[in-house]
């Protein structure tokens, strides 16, 4: 042992890449293999294990269809769904609310269920960074609000706790009265649809709980959302749907309740499908950047096979092709144009895609005014308040009445409200099942598992009961989250590094080939490059910190501590005030002494006139008998004392003018300080935005590319429906035209293109203008699809505000 710790040290001080390097391995290695021999948790009941091996029976088509790390989720919601019914966990110090608890299922199922808790904590951890993918005002909701229709879920669900009330009183009354001699099956089965009408209003105020916080998860929202649309599953259904519904004719207030929950569960699953519409986007989005990138890849290959360039290689590939005839170099210039046509067709079809999901977003129901926010909350927040009033009155609160949540329910707007969201779902589901088959199609897998696909797909979108449990819609989005990843026809196969990192992954077990590799490299690197140059890098790190110190105590340090101690009246003198006082009496003692003076400093000025003239005397009657016999020494003395005292009254003077311009002259020293902090932060801020653009380019070359986006963005909505032209139409109808799937899709691209650049400026660009611009692009996407020309008129202000930008390059 003492061998082995002595080797480790030497490793870890003699070579530190080594010895770092080796206990990063070591831990790796040890979080794998606690992984990998982790024993599976015990079955939790037989009924666990039915349901486990019917999730594993339908989990062969999916399989088939998504990488292994997106398997998981049918078998963890399935779980999550068996768990959820009998109690809740809420986490309180998350921002998600409550979230349902997942029960242990048979080992055949725990790699699926590990895949699957290792994609929702994925889910969880992950965050929306910058503001290229918040697009319109409903991307603002989400920030601002947790979500969309916030009046509205405030106003359910104080009708859901109501309801929830007026319930267990029910379920309390039934336990009283259901006790007979020989029992009474009616009451039984009253109490039995209590309690499931108990547990679905529970679920629905839960769900509506759940807040997306700002810049949070979209997708592990839809996963809390997925287990409560899976219990709600029997008021989700559109009517024409079968539902259960209770021999005896219900009353007043259960019509009420029913009523409420088929609203709540309508408005879950429009906030849902917002969410994972959301999702599609912004994977449409990916997409379609990264086949505009391929498209400009073979349209410049297009341009150079053109010219004088274009014939001298088609001589050389002919040349080269008579040699080699296998390498297939004839027909170089046709592949070219047919993968830029094939290309172009992908980003054509990927636009009328990502079009016609945000023409559904914005034709989503109205929404409540947030203005209404206050009255359906005023009752409960002055409960809240009035501690005094419920004091008085014996602890009793104002319950929020049942009747006025279903007044509120039965209004003609509201009523017009919940057709039009039953629609809008159903719309919804389609574009998704249609969106997720064009990925299927793209997707290189055999017919029978395409067929199994889209047989699910289509189920899911017309409200199947086999396709309403909570794994179908975390299946959905997986789906949904793997559609951006598929190659689209014409797409340039370009190496990534990405790529090769997966290749290599997937031959190293625990980690330990790569370990030892990198364990390898770093002694070849101590042996290689450390060691010979040790002493240099270590005087060059001392020189560069001697210089970075220097550069800080001079210019930073120093000004800032004295300016500091001037404006505390702590300022250093150069002349001690007992010291000019002490030479100076010492001064008037000596002429005092001399004969020619009192001792006063009044009549100092009188005695050393009178001392210079009798050293003039003493001088005139012989230097050396004045020196003997005379006064010449003491007169001598005399004088250097009045030098002294001279000297430092001069010094005193000095003193009090340096005090009295210190801080002018620390202020101008700190002003180089100043300008390398501002010209400083600039560079910084500049190298770190060309970081990330992976690009380096001027600020004035960035500006100009997003006023390029802009002009592009005028041009695409001044040649949005130029049909018109032609049918005379256009003044008819130019009020209320608006675009198409194509060129909304078209529009959203050069957006995303616009806020990117504007995230990788900001900084330098400061973050309230950035805000203002972002705020402006999102207004242009407001719910219902305004007309093209209002979108040209405030385009114009976001132009301007984009021009201002320039002030602070």
């Amino acid at each position: 042992f003492h061998n082995a710790r002595l080797k480790l040290y030497t490793l870890l001080w003699f070579k530190p890449p080594v010895g770092i390097l080796g206990a990063w391995c070591s831990l790796r290695i040890i979080q794998k293999m606690s992984g990998l021999y982790n024993p599976p948790p015990p079955s939790s009941g037989e009924e666990a294990l039915e349901a486990a091996e019917d999730e594993l029976s339908g989990m062969m088509m999916i399989k088939s269809i998504l990488p292994s790390a997106l398997v998981g989720n049918r078998i963890s919601g399935s779980s999550s769904s068996s768990s959820g019914s009998t109690k809740t966990a809420s986490s309180k110090f998350s921002p998600w609310g409550s979230s349902l608890l997942r029960l242990n299922v048979s080992d055949k199922s725990y790699k699926i269920r590990v895949q699957g808790q290792k994609q929702t904590r994925k889910r969880k951890r992950k965050f929306r960074r910058g503001r290229s993918f918040d697009l319109d005002k409903g991307d603002r909701s989400y920030d601002n609000f947790g979500g969309i229709e916030t009046v509205r879920v405030r106003a359910y669900q104080e009708g859901l706790k109501a309801a929830l009330e007026v319930v267990s009183e029910e379920e309390e009354d039934d336990d009283g009265s259901s006790t007979t001699l020989f029992g009474n099956k009616q009451s039984v089965e009253e109490h039995k649809s209590n309690s499931s009408v108990k547990d679905d209003v529970q679920t629905a105020l839960t769900a509506l709980q759940l807040l997306c916080p700002p810049k949070g998860s979209r997708e592990y929202f839809v996963q809390e959302n997925a287990q409560a649309l899976s219990k709600l599953s029997n008021y989700i259904a559109p009517s024409s749907s079968t539902r259960d519904k209770t021999k005896t004719a219900p009353t007043v207030k259960q019509q009420n309740i029913d009523l409420l929950l088929h609203h709540s569960s309508k408005l879950i699953e429009m906030r849902t499908l917002d969410a994972l519409l959301r999702t599609l986007r912004d994977r449409h989005l990916i997409v379609a950047s990264r086949l505009r990138r391929a498209r400009d890849y073979w349209k410049w290959h297009v341009n150079l096979s053109g010219g004088w360039f274009g014939l001298f290689t088609q001589d050389i590939r002919l040349k080269v092709n008579s040699v080699l005839p296998w390498l297939g170099l004839n027909d170089f210039k046709e592949r070219i144009q047919r993968d830029y046509e094939r290309v172009t067709a992908s980003w054509e079809k990927e636009l009328i895609c990502l079009g016609k999901v945000q023409q559904i977003l914005l034709d989503r129901p109205e929404e409540m005014e947030v203005g209404s926010l206050l009255s359906v909350t005023k009752e409960n927040d002055g409960e809240e308040s009035s501690w005094l009033s419920n004091l008085l009155s014996g602890g009793t609160k104002s319950k929020p009445s049942l009747d006025a949540s279903a007044e509120l329910i039965l209004e003609s707007k509201n009523r017009v409200w919940i057709r039009e969201t039953e629609d809008w779902c159903t719309t919804a589901r389609q574009a998704v099942r249609d969106a997720l088959d064009e990925v299927m199609i793209t997707k290189d897998v055999g017919d029978a598992e395409r067929s199994e696909a889209h047989k699910f797909l289509n189920d899911w979108a017309s409200y199947d009961v086999t396709t309403e449990n909570a794994s179908s819609w975390l299946t959905a989005l997986s789906i949904v989250e793997y559609s951006g990843s598929p190659r689209r026809p014409g797409e340039q196969r370009y190496l990534q590094l990405s790529t090769i990192i997966s290749q290599v992954k997937r031959y190293d077990f625990l980690g330990i080939p790569s370990s030892v590799l990198i364990l390898f490299a770093a002694n070849m690197f101590h042996d290689r490059v450390v060691a010979p140059h040790k002493q240099e890098m270590i005087d060059f790190a001392k020189s560069v910190f001697s210089a970075v110190w220097g550069v800080i105590e001079f210019r930073f340090y120093i000004p800032l501590k004295d300016i500091i101690l001037d404006l505390l009246n702590r300022r250093p003198r150069m002349v001690d005030p007992f010291a000019l006082s002490n030479e100076q009496t010492s001064l008037d003692n000596m002429l005092k002494d001399l004969g020619v003076g009192d001792g006063t400093r009044e009549n100092r000025a009188r005695a050393l006139a009178s001392a210079s003239r009798m050293y003039e005397e003493e001088v005139a009657g012989g230097a050396i008998r004045g020196i003997v016999r005379g006064k010449v020494a003491q007169l001598m003395l005399i004088q250097i004392q009045q030098l002294k005292a001279d000297l430092l009254q001069a010094m005193d003077t000095i003193d009090v003018l340096v005090d009295a311009n210190r801080l002018n002259v620390q202020l101008i020293a700190g002003i180089p300080a100043l300008l390398i902090v501002i010209y400083g932060t600039r560079a910084a801020f500049l190298f770190w935005s060309n970081i990330r653009m992976k690009n380096f380019r001027l600020p004035h070359d960035v500006h100009s590319e997003m006023s390029d986006y802009l002009k592009k963005v005028e041009e695409c909505l001044v040649l949005s429906n130029y049909q018109l032209d032609a049918m005379g139409r256009e003044q008819a109808v130019g009020a209320k035209a608006c675009l198409k799937p194509k060129e909304m899709g078209e529009l959203l691209l050069l957006l995303h293109s616009y806020l990117n650049l504007l995230d990788y400026m900001s900084p330098p660009f400061p973050s309230k203008q950035c805000n203002s611009i972002h705020q402006s692009v999102q207004n242009l996407l407001l719910q219902g699809q305004m007309s093209t020309k209002r979108q040209l008129d405030l385009l114009k202000v976001i132009q301007s505000k984009n021009d201002e930008l320039l002030k602070f390059i």
